[in-house]
């Protein structure tokens, strides 16, 4: 071809029948048009691939225009713009065509190729079964391949409810990320945001607002390929039979939210779906085959914990608030409370109440979400936290979700594990009902009510369970009170408190006048707290001083702050007290010494055996080192405890810093079941623990028979018979018969069954050689 004239070649060898790709043009020409060729295609074909370009052929001369040419299975376009081929627009076999580019003033001519195949469009979901409890949110992945949207059919004929949805992967991420919420979902009433819920792509439902985005409509037939009816998806339920007629909507399909069961979820590559000649439904083109396996809901425990004094809603993320908590049942006012309830089958509901949607099970839920819900008595979640001061006329004491702020009561939920943490600022007056009184005790009672006749159905109890005197009854439990399911717990909001170790008789804190001096003490303050103890001399005190340590509270509530009192004398006084966010809680009198008198200390170490396993009926023996670490002498009690409960116990004296050890000998536990147990040694301040398993015995082998008693020894004779009386004489008396032999003693019982060799515990053999006595002197006294 000639320097001049254009030379052509695609920017990629290969393409698929839904891609486009460039043509790279290398001229020095400038004004000219354009002529296309392609093997076997005609104009339309042409127009299809070049013709998207929108660019217009140079009118100029006799050159022809871009339409003239039609007849010719060829098409002209304008040689100086870019130029695109678009082989999704075209119809065309898989193969390799030859494309002929020439100028229309000039004969010469260059050829490029190109392969093209067919698109190999494949999808998948990301797992093979989303287990999630009925009534929750559930989140599904499907991953395309060659393609940027499909179709999913989620549920069948089988499962009683189908939904069609249009999926668009629109982050270019090749991947459709969404959620479901289990509880909206074919429920009448129910927007698409509070059933369907995606950040990044599009979906869009059948049931939940329709389906408008594809340029191509979905096509509902039967088996040979025949329309359904008039092609709507009230035809596709209608021959599934999860319709009563054609004209039916797909939230007629459902009585209640979908129930606890299983239901299939299909990736469709085409547009088609069918209901063969038995009723059932199939994809045109099923890309992937997922479940849906909805599990029941129910309400596990309830159980308390404190965080640091703030905002309800300081910490937003659930992570955060678990990072600051300790498990406690004594909250110290000022404190936050916080309420886990592990539960599940509610967050759905609570999802379609919250003005933030699905983001609140991110950020969480305003108080005002779980009011409503409990306003909504046909729902029968019932949850009240209650303190026990009610009297007369005078309402307890409650937490306020309804009048509360987000900075008062927060709710956080964790929708994967099915848990809820109710988060409250005890400073707030207005996350309760009442003031608090001091030292309150409250309970917590969250309740999944059923009714003792009734089903919850949406006829009765409303969409929402909303319906103006609905009778309670939750959703996914059967009628019957027995199905009702309650848990509760009690926590106490008490006042703020600490208290210093090392007090002397005037109830003084011994601090000692050196350069590691330690005050140390507990508090019912949350740990994690902004936490100090300042010690400040009296004014009388001179040199005067004043010392502040920042301090940790663990979590048995004890800290210990450490200053350096070393220019200081024994005798001078002060005050020192525990401090939180810059105030004070506790003040007492304090006093420097040579050393602390400590108080007796006993600790456990050296515990022996540790981790053990032992047989049902075993005898124990166990040992460990007690030592008193304090300044003083003391007598405490030692008890060897299993499970808990002490089995056995001394009164142990130690001088300070002595040391001794215990030990419990022959520990019976024959009273116990197998099992595994916590056993270990405890004192007073301290204690040492390990796991003891008990294994079941096998009966002990019969004792063998008793011998037999040995025969009675033979009578003796019986004595000659007195001579008679002179007169003629008579016969002398006969000779006594023998005596009968003695009977046979009688066989020794059987040894009874038991754990020793001899077949009773402990005294076998001593009750056999009582039962072989036994036998001889039974026999003698026959014999007598």
């Amino acid at each position: 071809m000639p320097a001049d004239e254009p030379s052509k070649e695609f920017d990629d060898d290969s393409v698929t029948d839904a891609e486009s790709t460039e043509v790279n043009v290398d001229t020095n020409r400038a004004g000219y048009n354009l002529v296309i060729t392609g093997d076997g295609l005609d104009y339309d074909q042409l127009e299809s691939i070049f013709g998207g370009n929108g660019v217009p052929t140079v009118a100029e001369g006799d050159q022809p225009r871009f339409d003239q040419n039609a007849d010719d299975d060829e098409i002209i376009v304008n040689g100086n713009d870019p130029l695109s081929a678009d082989f999704s627009n075209v119809d065309i076999d898989p193969g390799t065509y030859d494309f002929t580019f020439s100028a229309t003033d000039s004969a010469a001519e260059d050829t490029a190729s190109i392969d093209v195949s067919t698109e190999d469009v494949d999808g998948s979901f990301s797992q093979g079964v989303y287990t999630q409890t009925a009534g929750d949110v559930v989140e599904m992945s499907v991953e395309l391949e060659d393609t940027s949207s499909g179709y999913i059919q989620l549920g069948d004929e089988d499962s009683g409810f189908v939904d069609i949805l249009y999926v668009e992967d629109d982050d270019d991420d090749d991947e459709v990320t969404f959620q479901v919420n289990t509880r909206t979902l074919g429920t009448g009433n129910a927007n698409f945001d509070q059933v369907y819920d995606t950040e990044d792509d599009i979906v869009e439902s059948k049931i939940h607002g329709d389906i408008s985005t594809p340029d191509e409509n979905l096509q509902f037939v039967d088996g040979d390929g025949d329309t359904l009816g008039s092609n709507s998806f009230g035809d596709y339920l209608n021959e599934l039979d999860l319709v009563s007629s054609a004209s039916d909507t797909g939230t007629d399909q459902l009585v209640r939210p979908l129930q606890a069961t299983t239901y299939e979820v299909s990736l469709n590559g085409g547009n088609t779906f069918i209901v063969n000649s038995d009723g059932e439904s199939e994809l045109e083109d099923e890309l992937d085959l997922s479940t849906l396996d909805l599990t029941q809901p129910s309400v596990e425990n309830l159980q308390t914990w404190t965080a640091p004094s703030d905002a309800a809603n300081e910490d937003e993320d659930l992570e955060e608030v678990l990072n600051a908590v300790t498990q406690t049942t004594d909250i110290a006012e000022d404190d936050r409370l916080v309420i886990q309830a592990d539960a599940s089958g509610l967050y759905g509901h609570m999802v379609a109440i919250d003005e933030d949607g699905f983001s609140a099970l991110d950020d969480g839920f305003n108080p005002q979400t779980v009011q409503t819900l409990l306003d909504r008595e046909g729902e029968g979640v019932n949850l009240e936290v209650e303190a026990n001061d009610a009297s007369g006329n005078q309402q307890p004491t409650a937490l306020d979700f309804g009048g509360a702020a987000e900075d008062d009561i927060f709710v956080l939920a964790d929708n994967a594990e099915g848990q809820f943490y109710i988060v409250v600022d005890t400073s707030s007056d207005d996350a309760f009902t009442r003031s608090l009184s001091t030292d309150a005790e409250f309970t917590a009672e969250l309740e999944y009510e059923a009714d003792e006749n009734e089903r919850f159905t949406f006829g009765s109890q409303g969409a929402f369970g909303d319906m103006n005197n609905a009778a309670p009854a939750y959703p996914y439990f059967q009628s019957g009170e027995e199905n009702t399911q309650t848990v509760t717990t009690d926590f106490s909001i008490v006042e703020r408190d600490a208290s210093f170790d090392n007090t002397n008789a005037d109830a003084e804190v011994q601090v000692a006048a050196s350069g590691t001096a330690t005050v140390s003490g507990t508090t019912n303050i949350a740990p994690g707290s902004d936490a100090s103890v300042r010690i400040r001399s009296d004014e009388s005190v001179s040199p005067s001083f004043v010392e502040t340590a920042d301090v940790n509270i663990s979590e048995d509530g004890s800290f210990s702050a450490e200053f350096d009192l070393s220019g200081q004398s024994a005798g001078d006084t002060g005050t020192v007290s525990f401090r939180v966010g810059g105030s004070s809680v506790t003040d007492e009198d304090a006093i420097l010494v040579e050393e602390v008198d400590t108080e007796a200390a006993f600790t456990v170490s050296e515990l022996d055996p540790q981790d053990v396993t032992a047989t049902v009926g075993d005898a124990l023996t166990v040992t460990a080192t007690v030592e008193n670490t304090g300044n003083s002498e003391a007598t405490q009690t030692v008890e060897f405890r299993v499970g808990g409960d002490a089995v056995a116990s001394q009164d142990v004296t130690l001088g300070a810093g002595n040391s001794t050890t215990v030990e419990f000998a022959d520990v019976d536990t024959s009273s116990l079941s197998a099992g595994d147990y916590e056993h270990g040694v405890f004192t007073d301040d301290d204690s040492q623990t390990a796991t003891l398993t008990l294994e079941e015995g096998g009966d002990g082998s019969d004792g063998s028979d008793g011998s037999d008693g040995s025969d009675g020894s033979d009578g003796s004779d019986g004595s000659d018979g007195s001579d008679g009386s002179d007169g003629s004489d008579g016969s002398d008396g006969s000779d006594g018969s023998d005596g009968s032999d003695g009977s046979d003693g009688s066989d020794g019982s059987d040894g009874s069954d038991g754990t020793s060799e001899d077949g009773t515990p402990g005294f076998g053999a001593l009750v056999a050689l009582v039962a072989l006595i036994a036998a001889a002197l039974l026999a003698t006294r026959r014999n007598d």
